[in-house]
């Protein structure tokens, strides 16, 4: 029997009342006098015994009453096996242990593992135990279910065997998926164990409830993913406790080479000089005990510089690279390594010079004369004559950047097809001519396979071009007419949601009102299958994109676009406007040919494969650098707060403690109230008072009749 209230028991003390008030002997009351006696002094009557107590069924009612009434206010109860203690409740460890790249720092493993393995020493062999490890994704080593099928006698052991079989990756660190991911795991083996309450030879306890103390061993370095825990709902009977590890050197330099940008003077030996240059970012952490340091290419004997960067500071540095000795070229792939760190997990960086690649921007123009035949010859070969021909203003393109050398060359319908290829011909330019109709198979295969098109209607269109253009735009009932106006028209709608567009988007940039059309098409009959990018006042389409899927689902999407003004000075301004470059430009695309120059441990590098560690990777004749993530570089420690802010019940021994004792208290408080002794109780005392008023008073008359 237990008792909500034990201190009310200190009110049957009371009972000492009754027994005191028996003990003490009345003095007679009635007097009688009588003549002789009258001049005779009074004494107290001599007793031939001690006091003694009389009416011994009045006082023990009277005393039960009071016992009872203390007992009734105790609020006694009796207890089930769940409301006593805590038996009942099977107990879950989830070892959570980083093993990112920030783990390789001096002492981290090593604390890492002790503090695990502590843990299960700690542990009672009923506990069920679970060993995950986490970098960029988590990994079940021992799950809390494989836990449960294990004689309790070898699961601290399987536990160890897992521990032990872990080491520090070069991956990058996300928190809050492997917090989300071993919470997840207490949640189902909860959910398992509810409803199968059959237990089993090896698991007697199927049927326990489960409480889960997840562990979680980590340097908390600020570098570290933990937004992936946001909106999460976070399981009932679990609870998160953060081991902060914490390295034995202070201090941390961390070596990165910028990527190499185009040089913004167009002077080719300054260029060629910048070439020969690499950018070098070098931070040190607010830790730090030292500002000198030594950048080092590898097989290098003197080094490259000599730097000086203080705690908590980030700077900047230009280093030549090395010659490859052969021709006195500078190399194209180059490890650079700075000294002076007492972690040296991220001083390293290996880097590859971007490959300049040879590329085609082809063109297809019909001359004017042949698309308008029953117009007499006029074109001369004079300069008003060229400047009215759509490939004049695209030659004054600049489609060239430093990681591709791109040429606009024009081609005849004979040839416009040979070696039509999306990587080494990254966009096809055309106006509506013949070829259009007669080449719709290849454009067509060749948008499939990723490459992009822009049709320009830069004149009218027969009956056969209308049919190729509605194929290329899924559009079976379109109809091109030409526009009747003596005016101009202007952009009145300009999609820039658009990735052509927007580039375009910023403030000072964005205004595409001021280009005047002085002749266009009109495209009615358009489907819901191609997007409509700029549109003009008079509703009608300027330029039309569609977006065709390419037969390799890892590559872009092909895409047609339909201009339907030319930009020569008789059609628009849109060759003299600012926009012209930024758009043909948009419309080239990405470099397909182009090896990045590092990538990030983690990243994919085509097919199944997966960069595993720094240093260079020949895939498929291509050659990769690979280096480590430079947020795992920020080593100080973040806020432990940032997690419980994030929904996590974060715990701790004693809290847990706490907690399990208000958990039982409010248990006992319903099962008191369900019992409800206490009434009845109330009730008895009632009943022993009434009978002691009956018998005190059957009493009293008693001795009045014998006074």
């Amino acid at each position: 029997m237990s008792f909500l209230a034990p201190l009310y028991f200190l009110g049957a003390l009371a009972v000492a009342g009754p027994i005191l008030f028996h003990l003490i002997r009345r003095q007679p009351k009635g007097e009688v006098e009588f003549s002789s006696l009258m001049f005779l002094d009074s004494t107290p009557p001599r007793l031939t015994r001690r006091s003694r107590l009389e009416n011994w069924p009045l006082l023990l009612l009277r005393c039960a009453a009071i016992l009872l009434l203390a007992f009734a206010f105790a609020r006694p109860f009796l207890p089930l096996s769940e409301s006593d203690s805590v038996e009942g409740v099977k107990q879950a460890v989830i070892v959570l242990i980083d093993q990112s790249a920030s783990m390789k720092r001096a002492g981290l493993w090593d604390q890492a593992t002790k503090k695990a393995k502590q843990i299960l020493e700690q542990a009672d062999d009923e506990t069920l135990f679970s060993v995950i490890a986490f970098d960029s994704v988590p990994r079940t080593m021992l799950s809390l279910e494989e836990s449960t099928r294990l004689v309790a006698e070898t699961r601290k052991s399987a536990a160890r065997d897992a521990i032990d079989q872990l080491s520090p990756t070069w991956e990058s660190t996300d928190v809050g998926k492997a917090i989300r991911y071993a919470a997840d795991q207490a949640a189902l083996l909860e959910l398992g164990e509810t409803e199968n309450a059959s237990s089993t030879p090896n698991n007697p306890n199927a049927s326990a409830t489960i409480e889960t103390r997840i562990v979680l061993l980590s340097d908390l370095q600020s570098g570290a993913e933990i937004e992936t825990l946001q909106g999460y709902e976070w399981p009932s009977r679990v609870w998160l406790d953060m081991e902060s590890l914490i390295a034995t050197t202070r201090g941390n330099v961390s070596l990165r080479v910028m990527p190499q940008m185009p040089a913004a003077d167009t002077d080719e030996a300054i260029r060629e000089a910048a070439a020969d240059v690499v950018r070098v970012q070098v931070a040190q952490t607010d830790d730090g005990e030292t500002s000198t340091f030594r950048l080092r290419f590898e097989n290098q004997d003197e080094d490259a510089a000599v730097i000086q960067v203080p705690p908590g500071q980030t700077r900047f540095f230009s280093v030549k690279l090395p010659e490859s000795g052969e021709a006195g070229d500078p190399v194209r792939t180059a490890t650079l390594t700075v000294s002076g760190d007492r972690d040296s997990f991220d001083n390293t960086f290996h880097f590859i010079r971007p490959k300049r690649i040879e590329q085609e921007v082809r063109f297809v123009e019909a001359s004017r004369n042949a698309s308008r035949p029953s117009e007499p010859s006029a074109e001369s070969d004079s300069e008003s004559s060229v400047r009215e021909t759509l490939s004049f203003y695209a030659n004054q393109v600049p489609w060239s950047d430093p990681t591709r050398e791109v040429t606009l060359k024009r081609r005849t319908e004979d040839d416009w097809s040979e070696g039509l290829d999306p990587v080494t011909t990254p966009l096809l330019i055309m106006n509506a001519s013949a070829v259009l109709e007669s080449g719709l198979e290849t454009i067509e295969q060749y948008l499939a396979s990723g490459g992009r098109v822009l049709v320009v209607l830069d004149r009218a269109v027969d009956d056969a071009t209308v049919a190729a253009l509605a194929s290329l735009l899924q559009s079976p009932e379109l109809a091109i007419g030409e526009t009747q106006t003596e005016d101009y028209r202007l952009i009145a709608s300009v999609d820039f949601k658009s990735a052509l567009i927007a580039p375009l988007s910023d403030p000072g940039v964005n205004d595409f009102s001021n280009i005047r059309i002085w002749q266009h098409r009109r495209l009615d009959g358009l489907s819901e299958m191609p997007s409509v990018t700029l549109k003009l006042d008079d509703g009608s389409p300027l330029l039309i994109r569609r977006d065709v899927a390419n037969d390799d689902p890892d590559l872009p999407a092909g895409k047609v676009w339909v201009l339907t003004s030319g930009w020569q000075p008789s059609e628009s301004q849109l060759a003299l406007s600012t926009k012209f470059v930024p758009v043909l430009l948009g419309m080239l695309g990405r470099n397909m040919q182009l090896a990045p120059e590092s990538l990030i441990v983690g990243e994919s590098l085509g097919d199944d494969a997966i960069a595993t560690e720094p240093g260079f990777v020949e895939v498929d004749g291509e050659t990769y650098a690979v280096n480590l993530d430079p947020t795992e570089s920020v080593t100080t420690s973040f806020d432990q707060d940032r997690i419980v802010q994030f929904g996590a019940v974060v715990s701790s021994p004693l809290a847990r403690q706490q907690e399990q004792t208000a958990e039982r208290a409010l248990r006992d408080i319903e099962l008191e109230a369900r019992q409800g002794w206490w009434q009845w109780l109330i009730l008895a005392t009632l009943g022993f008072i009434a009978a002691e008023t009956l018998l005190a008073a059957k009493d009293s008359t008693r001795q009045q009749a014998a006074a």
